[in-house]
């Protein structure tokens, strides 16, 4: 298993990294395939649970929504500020609710479901496109934006691979075994206490001479944490759908959103953070 996963890093690190430090057009289409691959992904979770997601709206919401955040950085957008982000989401739903409406209209019986196709489509879009949307508003950050982004990803990497190891060698007691059969705390405490330690280094390396190096330790700690719980927010979606993993797409790893489900809320949070105490 450790194989395929080494494989998969070794090709996907430097394509992550390089659009990171690109920016512009590269990064957003990493962060665009990542929401549509993880939204599709999404989907069949909620197909296998039975739940008949509204795929098409959802796809079309999920591109715009992620459109209009990527523009309200620029001069495109900038004057209108949040207000399309909010148009786009409040036209989405209210879309939905004429779709279910309509197609009950002109259906000989009432299709039941209605509430849980609406809830969690547009949960499904909500949750990947807006919260993945803040790793472009993060990278668009002055003047520290690629220095931040290469923070959250190369901390969540370090501490995913410390609690993988740590887990694998010393894991006895489970951390949320009904939802996560395979996560231990002993793997979490490894994880911590690595990404804690190369949270500090980072910052020094990065040279974000904004933040204070206690800071971030505990930004770090902080940030893994979050992590733990953004990547239990999948399995319990998975473990709901009774799957094990969300796609095979990536050897050693499962799908996409395996894979970056840890960035779910942690950039949200991080750039919140820094919008509120670093602007």
């Amino acid at each position: 298993m450790i194989l395929p996963r080494l494989l998969t890093a070794i090709i996907g690190i430097p394509v992550i990294l390089l659009s990171i430090y690109f920016g512009n057009i590269p990064y957003f289409i990493l962060v665009l395939l990542v929401v549509c691959f993880s939204l599709q992904e999404y989907f069949f979770l909620l197909v296998k649970g039975g739940y008949g997601p509204r795929v098409v709206p959802g796809y079309v919401a999920a591109v715009a929504l992620l459109f209009s955040v990527y523009f309200s950085g620029t001069g495109v957008l900038a004057p209108a500020g949040n207000v399309v982000t909010a148009v786009v989401l409040t036209l989405f739903l209210f879309a939905l609710f004429i779709y279910e409406i309509l197609a009950s209209t002109f259906k000989r019986k009432l299709e039941e479901g209605a509430v849980g196709r609406i809830s969690t489509t547009f949960a499904g879009v909500f949750l990947i496109s807006w919260c993945f949307g803040h790793l472009l508003l993060m990278r668009d950050i002055k003047p520290y934006g690629a220095e931040y982004t290469f923070f959250l990803f190369l901390l969540l990497w370090v501490a995913d691979t410390a609690a993988y190891v740590t887990g694998i060698r010393f894991g006895r007691r489970r951390l949320s075994e009904k939802i996560s059969p395979k996560k231990s705390v002993e793997g979490a405490i490894g994880g911590v206490l690595v990404g804690v330690i190369s949270g500090i280094l980072l910052k020094h390396l990065l040279k974000l001479g904004e933040i204070k190096t206690v800071e971030s330790a505990v930004l770090s700690f902080v940030i893994i944490v979050v992590a733990y719980f953004s990547d239990l927010s999948e399995s319990l979606i998975k473990r709901d759908a009774g799957v094990k993993d969300s796609d095979v797409l990536l050897p050693g790893h499962g799908g996409i959103l395996d894979r970056f489900d840890s960035f779910l809320f942690t950039a949200p949070i991080l750039y919140y953070y820094l919008l509120i105490f670093h602007r």
